[in-house]
């Protein structure tokens, strides 16, 4: 892919997708050998329209947490039988829009349940379990065991059982979330066990919804998940599972980060370079406001590498990757050891597809980057550039 033509076309700072990488992915998981089965990509993980609207294209469902993200994905094009809601904490309105809409929904607590079930009497819906599992790899929050805020006990499965029954209500799904970040298949086969133990207590059981977690390898030397151990193991799982309970149970997987985030990349100018004793500053005229991640997550790591300059020797000395306002913690990226730089070189962040775009925040006041999408070599505009100009329509408008 050729990042220096499509920054001299599009501008920086710059998202781009590459469509072929995305697509290796879809086929791998898609691929498992176990049916009935269906894919739902995390909207958190990037909303933007034309993402979603790709995904939909290729046989990938869809999974949300707000209503807003419920009716984007309704706006995209997903029916209401491809859209998962999974629910903590919601009111009413909440409620009234996923009934309505006629979407899957996992709820998370005794109370959210009995609100459901006032809400909606001889509906279905699933429960998010929680159970005592450790994981290794949980960067950046608690998702299970007694320290997460999310989800519903064993221990209280006879009285989310009683709940439902008032209401003609149907437990007919599980869903749990492990982690994220997770390279090691035997912690997803072990946490998978445990969530279809606790499946067995339901006998209106329709579907198994495994939150997703992949990893993805945060340096370019390091190996990629073993999606190919974890097709088979998680098939062979699912098979036995529905040979003991005699029906076909669904399964419902739902990465995000996997799907996407190595397909994405951040295109970014060098505008300025800082030489100091032990450390060199390259300012960039990009902002950690329209770059997320390292702001959210500490251990958030992205490679950082130099357009046409990718087999150049290192300097000596470490370089920090900065943004283009006074807030003192806007790095892009910290002590990486690159070529030399100057003002008009390209740098390009790695692994920038998810949770990059949709977090980006009003913060600093740095205008929103384009996106581009590139498939079988045709580059499509998802999202254009912000502009002043646009601001100050829309300020006029206001005062008009």
């Amino acid at each position: 892919m050729d990042f220096g033509l499509l920054a001299k076309e599009y501008g920086t700072p710059l998202y781009v997708y590459n469509a072929d990488q995305m697509h290796q992915k879809i086929r791998a998981i898609l691929d498992i050998p176990y049916r009935p089965m269906a894919v739902h990509f995390a909207s958190m993980c990037n909303s933007t329209p034309g993402i979603l609207d790709f995904f939909l294209r290729h046989h990938i469902k869809l999974f949300v947490n707000s209503p807003k993200h419920l009716f984007l994905g309704l706006d995209v094009g997903f029916a209401p039988e491809e859209i998962i809601f999974t629910g903590t904490n919601l009111n009413d309105s909440d409620f009234e829009a996923v009934i309505r809409t006629g979407v899957t929904l996992n709820v998370d607590s005794l109370g959210q349940l009995d609100a459901y079930c006032r809400a909606n009497p001889g509906g279905a819906v699933g429960l998010r379990v929680n159970f005592d599992f450790r994981v290794p790899a949980n960067h950046g929050g608690v998702f299970i065991g007694h320290e997460s805020r999310i989800g519903i006990f064993e221990a209280e499965f006879a009285a989310a059982k009683q709940i439902a029954a008032r209401s003609g209500v149907k437990l007919n799904g599980v869903h749990a979330y492990l982690g994220t970040d997770i390279m090691n298949v035997q912690t997803f086969i072990q946490g998978t066990a445990e969530v279809l133990r606790l499946a067995r207590h339901f006998p209106d059981l329709e579907y198994v919804d495994l939150g997703g977690g992949f990893g993805i390898p945060s340096r370019l030397n390091e190996g990629e998940f073993p999606i190919a151990e974890y097709k088979h193991a998680i098939a062979g799982l699912m098979t036995a599972f529905a040979h003991e309970t005699g029906r076909p149970v669904k399964l419902v997987l739902e990465p995000g980060r996997w799907l996407i985030a190595d397909s994405g990349y951040l295109l970014t100018r060098v505008v300025d370079v800082k030489s100091r004793e032990n450390r060199t500053y390259i300012g960039t005229d990009a902002t950690v406001s329209i770059f997320p991640r390292p702001l959210l997550y500490e251990d958030a790591y992205h490679e950082v590498t130099v357009w046409n300059k990718e087999h150049a020797a290192p300097q000596a000395v470490p370089a920090c990757i900065c943004g283009n306002t006074t807030y003192s913690r806007d790095y892009l990226a910290k002590d990486r050891f690159l070529p030399q730089v100057t003002a008009g070189d390209l740098l390009v962040l790695h692994n920038a597809g998810g949770y990059s775009v949709s977090v980006i925040t009003d913060f600093l006041g740095r205008l929103r980057p384009a996106e581009v999408l590139v498939e079988n070599g045709q580059v499509q505009m998802l999202r254009p550039r912000e502009t002043i100009q646009r601001l100050d329509k829309a300020a006029l408008h206001r005062k008009g």
